[in-house]
């Protein structure tokens, strides 16, 4: 597992764009421990920012057996490509994540895939069930992956005028 010195180290080398460096930090943390999830997880958050939505998408792919909550994976994914304009796409990626398999071990991660879905499914036009938004609490905020700030009571607005 990465230590907190080194995750710090790479939180500040994303925010100064410093690719190579932090590529190759990571390349020291993947020869130390091979199929260690945190690299895993941080590997994906600098190719995505560094836009290579891509190469995050297909690297998460392949190493979903890395990671404990598969249902974070798939939102993941549907936030790539998301960010690629293939909403659509995004939508048909959240169906495949285990959602109601994983809650009660992984009930943050499955509540922001969940949440996030249903923000897929308000923009395409798609109903919502009152149950559906019954799984999400009432002062629940998630940050979509284009920066905006969605709570669940803009998500409900927003499910009505569609």
């Amino acid at each position: 597992m990465i230590d907190m010195a080194k995750i710090n180290k790479l939180i500040d080398l994303i925010r100064r764009k410093d690719w190579t460096t932090a590529h190759a930090l990571l390349d020291e943390e993947e020869f130390a421990d091979p199929g260690e999830q945190t690299v895993a997880h941080w590997r994906s958050v600098v190719l995505r920012d560094e836009g290579r939505y891509e190469e995050a998408f297909q690297f998460l792919a392949a190493n979903l057996h890395r990671f404990e909550c598969k249902s974070g994976v798939f939102h993941k994914r549907a936030e790539l490509l998301k960010k690629m304009g293939k909403d659509t796409a995004a939508l048909a990626e959240m169906e495949k994540a285990p959602l109601d398999a994983e809650i009660e071990d992984h009930w943050p991660l499955v509540v922001d895939a969940k949440f996030f879905r249903l923000y897929l499914m308000a923009e395409a036009g798609l109903p919502i069930s009152t149950g559906q938004l019954a799984e999400i609490p009432d002062d629940y905020i998630s940050l979509m992956p284009m920066g905006e700030r969605v709570s669940k009571e803009r998500l409900i607005e927003l499910a009505k005028h569609r």
